[in-house]
C-alpha cells in the first residue's frame, strides 16, 4: 500500500496543484485520496504526478481509476473543442501533416465562459507512416476521444488531453468518386469498448437521365484496441452526407429513399445488438439537415422555412410508436445565417450552442428562439491572419478523460 508521504523524485514541483501535499490530505486514507481528490484533478496534472511518483503512476495507469476519472469528467460541463481545416474545394483532398486543437471552456453557470480566448490545446504531427490528414474532415467525440473521419478512407482517433493520435488500419474502400468524410463514434456498454462505424459503398452508379441510384451499400465497426474492422449487416438503405450522431448505445444514420430524397429514414445501429433498424423522420423532413444530441435526448434540426430551423426532439425511440415535439423553433438573427451549416453542439441552463457556416458560435434561446453571438473563430484563432488561408472550423463538445486509444478497454 502505497503512503501519502511526498514523493523524492528530484522533479520541479511548482507547477502542480498543492493540495496532495497539503495537511488535510496528508491525514486521509490512501484510497480515500486516490478516489475523491487525484481523480478529480485534471489530466494534465495528473500526467505530471505519474512522473513524479512510481506509486501514483501505477495508481492513474489502473483501468479502475481511469473509469472514476472518466465519471467526474462526465458529471462536469464540457468545453468546446475546435478543430480549423483549410477550406477551398481544391484543398479537401489536399494532405496536411499536424492536425490543430482549440478549446473553449464553459463556466459554472453553464451560460458562460471561464475564458474569453480561445485557447491552444494541442498541434499534433501525423502518426508515423501516415501521409497526413486531409483538410476536409468530420470529427466526432466521446469521453474525450475524438475521432477524425477523411475523404480518404483513413479515419485518425485522438485523445487530445494525452496527445495520444492513432491511425486506424484502413476499412473497406469506397467505390464512390466524390464522398464526404463520415465515421462515427461511441461506447459499447455491454461489452465496455469504444467503437468506431463506418459505412461505405462497395458499388454506386447514378443513372442521371431517370434520376435511379444503383448501389450495394455496407457498413462495419472497428473496436477500439483491436486490430481490424468487422463487417456487419447491411444498411437497408441508401445513407447520406447527414452526419451522424451517437445517443443511448447506438448510432444514427440520415438515409433517404433510392428514388424519393423525401421519404428517407433513419437508420438506427444499436451496438449492444450489432443490428439495424428503422425510425421515421420527424415532420418537414430535408434530408441534408442535422442530427444533434442535446441532454440524451435524440435531436434533428429542419430547415423547412427559411430563415427558420426547427428542433425536433424524440421522446420515445420505440420503433413503432416514434413520438418527435418541437422542442423549440430558432430564429436567426441575419437573413442567410446556417446556410452552409447550423449543427447544434450542446444545450444547458435554456439555450441551444449552435455552431453555423464554420465560421461563428452562438447562443440560441429555446423559449424565445433568439440568437446571440458567442466568437467568430477566425478572430479568436489568429489563424487566417498567419497564412491567408481560408479554414473551415469544426466544433465537438469535449471532456477530458485518460482513455488510451490502444487499450480502450476501460
Amino acid at each position: 500500500m502505497c503512503k501519502m508521504d511526498p514523493p523524492h523524485s528530484g522533479k520541479d514541483l511548482s507547477n502542480t496543484p498543492a493540495i496532495p501535499f497539503a495537511t488535510a490530505c496528508a491525514n486521509l486514507p490512501y484510497d480515500l485520496f486516490v478516489w475523491e481528490i487525484l481523480a478529480r484533478l485534471s489530466v494534465k496534472h495528473l500526467l505530471i504526478y505519474k512522473d513524479i511518483s512510481p506509486c501514483w503512476c501505477a495508481a492513474i495507469d489502473d483501468a479502475a481509476f481511469v473509469r472514476r476519472h472518466r465519471e467526474f469528467s462526465r458529471e462536469s460541463p464540457p468545453s468546446m473543442l475546435i478543430i480549423p481545416r483549410k477550406s477551398s474545394l481544391e484543398d479537401d483532398i489536399e494532405l496536411s501533416e499536424d492536425i490543430i486543437f482549440h478549446r473553449l471552456h464553459i463556466g459554472r453557470t453553464l451560460d458562460t465562459f471561464e475564458e474569453e480566448k480561445v485557447e491552444l490545446m494541442l498541434k499534433k504531427e501525423c502518426p508515423p507512416g501516415v501521409e497526413g490528414i486531409t483538410n476536409k474532415i468530420f470529427p466526432m467525440h466521446c469521453d474525450g476521444l475524438v475521432a477524425i473521419a477523411t475523404v480518404n478512407d483513413q479515419v485518425f482517433v485522438c485523445n487530445p488531453a494525452t496527445q495520444e493520435l492513432v491511425a486506424l488500419p484502413r476499412g473497406t474502400p469506397d467505390a464512390r468518386i466524390i464522398k464526404d468524410p463520415v465515421a462515427a463514434l461511441g461506447f459499447d456498454a455491454s461489452r465496455n469498448q469504444y467503437v468506431v462505424a463506418r459505412y461505405f459503398y462497395w458499388h454506386y452508379d447514378v443513372d442521371e437521365s431517370i434520376g435511379v441510384l444503383d448501389y450495394e451499400i455496407g457498413h462495419e465497426v472497428f473496436m477500439l484496441g483491436g486490430d481490424s474492422w468487422e463487417l456487419t449487416d447491411c444498411p437497408p438503405g441508401v445513407i447520406v452526407a447527414t452526419p451522424p450522431v451517437f445517443v443511448q448505445g447506438a448510432f444514427y444514420w440520415g438515409t433517404c429513399a433510392n428514388d424519393d430524397l423525401q421519404s428517407g429514414v433513419l437508420l438506427r445501429f444499436n451496438l449492444r445488438e450489432r443490428n439495424f433498424d428503422m425510425v421515421p423522420y420527424p415532420p418537414e423532413f430535408v434530408y441534408h439537415d442535422h442530427l444533434a444530441d442535446l441532454n440524451g435526448k435524440l435531436c434533428y434540426v429542419s430547415s423547412v422555412s427559411e430563415p427558420t430551423y426547427d428542433v425536433w426532439q424524440l421522446e420515445d425511440d420505440k420503433i413503432h410508436q416514434p413520438k418527435w415535439s418541437l422542442r423549440c423553433r430558432i430564429d436567426p438573427v441575419d437573413e442567410g445565417l446556417g446556410v452552409d451549416a447550423f449543427f447544434p453542439i450542446w444545450a444547458g441552463a435554456g439555450r441551444i450552442m449552435v455552431a453555423v457556416d464554420y465560421e461563428k458560435l452562438y447562443w440560441c434561446e429555446e423559449k424565445s428562439g433568439y440568437m446571440e453571438e458567442i466568437l467568430e473563430f477566425e478572430e479568436e484563432t489568429d489563424l487566417d491572419s498567419e497564412d491567408y488561408n481560408c479554414y473551415r472550423y469544426h466544433v465537438v463538445p469535449y471532456m477530458e478523460s485518460l482513455i488510451s486509444i490502444r487499450v480502450c478497454n476501460h
